[in-house]
């Protein structure tokens, strides 16, 4: 019989072609996922994937298991929520806090894909700031918290929770399209010293302002702020009257304006990096099923327009 957690992990590496993307999907060392799949094979009896040096491909026998895997598992799915409605057994909850910009973009498609796989669910989400969700999900009152990291501000852990990558999110130059760079591809941080500035607060714990001024340091210049927010719609608005440049995330560009040029650096790439802050010993399957969502979700990004795809990727 069919070990449901091995035909899982199949899945996952005959989908993506890889064992190491599956791997990191599945929030595990790649070396155990080559264990499971051989594990997977010995019950067979037969090759399931052929290993070779850049990709994974089906053997026949596996492109036929591929077929009835998504059915198999879904239907292990519906059946585990039939028992539990007869049973009585309370709907497997998932409560998830997110940060605003997160909020908009990553999380719909991955709450979409969450219900639609495990429709059986009672899933809740709220936008909540990274110090307040690591606080609610150390109370229990979150399962996942959104949470943002850099290198000048680590995400700061309590016991017995741990960030796991969801996403690098880039930060892409706005600017009026009256301005003198505007119809530039790309942009030389250095060639915007002499610019106003729109920048996310700074204060020191902003993690957004945090990279902006790094990147502006390693450009040479400190840049002249002339309005602060944490509302990147209010920032965009200021950019749009011509008062300034602002280096906004990709996420938040999901509600970007048609009246601003937003453009890729040409010299340097500052991210924010988006994590997913969840128990070590978090015992809901749905859980790690949002994780493999979300990575999905932040690979494919489709919540981003054509534009901003082109200009994330340059």
């Amino acid at each position: 019989m069919f070990d449901a957690r091995l035909l899982s992990v199949f899945r996952e590496v005959a989908t993506r072609g890889s064992f190491s993307d599956a791997a990191t999907a599945l929030s595990f060392t790649q070396p155990a996922v080559s264990q499971q799949i051989a594990r997977l094979e010995r019950q067979l009896g037969t090759r399931l994937l052929m290993r070779e040096s850049r990709a994974v491909t089906l053997t026949p026998a596996g492109e036929v298991l591929l077929r009835h895997a998504e059915t198999v598992l879904a239907q292990l799915r519906l059946a585990e929520a039939e028992v539990q409605a007869v049973t009585g057994v309370e709907r497997p909850r998932l409560r998830v806090g997110a940060f605003p910009s997160a909020a908009a973009s990553i999380m719909p498609p991955a709450l979409a894909e969450l219900r639609a796989t495990h429709p059986e669910a009672d899933v809740a989400m709220r936008v909540i700031e990274d110090a307040p969700a690591m606080e609610a999900l150390r109370r229990g009152e979150l399962d996942v918290a959104m949470v943002l990291d850099s290198e000048l501000s680590p995400i700061e852990l309590p016991p017995g929770i741990e960030a796991v990558p969801v996403l690098d999110d880039p930060l892409l130059i706005a600017l009026p399209y009256s301005h003198r760079l505007a119809g530039r591809n790309a942009i030389a941080l250095a060639d915007l010293r002499d610019d106003d500035w729109m920048v996310c607060g700074v204060g020191g714990t902003c993690i957004d302002s945090n990279v902006v001024l790094r990147a502006t340091s390693e450009a040479g210049f400190e840049p002249r702020i002339t309005f602060e927010s944490d509302d990147y719609s209010a920032i965009m608005g200021m950019v749009a009257s011509g008062m300034g440049v602002a280096l906004i995330p990709s996420l938040a560009l999901v509600s970007a304006r048609d009246d601003i040029a937003i453009r890729p650096l040409r010299d340097a790439r500052p991210v924010r990096r988006v994590r997913a802050a969840v128990a070590v010993d978090r015992p809901s399957a749905l859980v790690d099923a949002l994780l493999d969502t979300l990575r999905v979700a932040g690979h494919d990004r489709p919540w981003a327009t054509g534009r901003q795809l082109a200009l994330a990727a340059a």
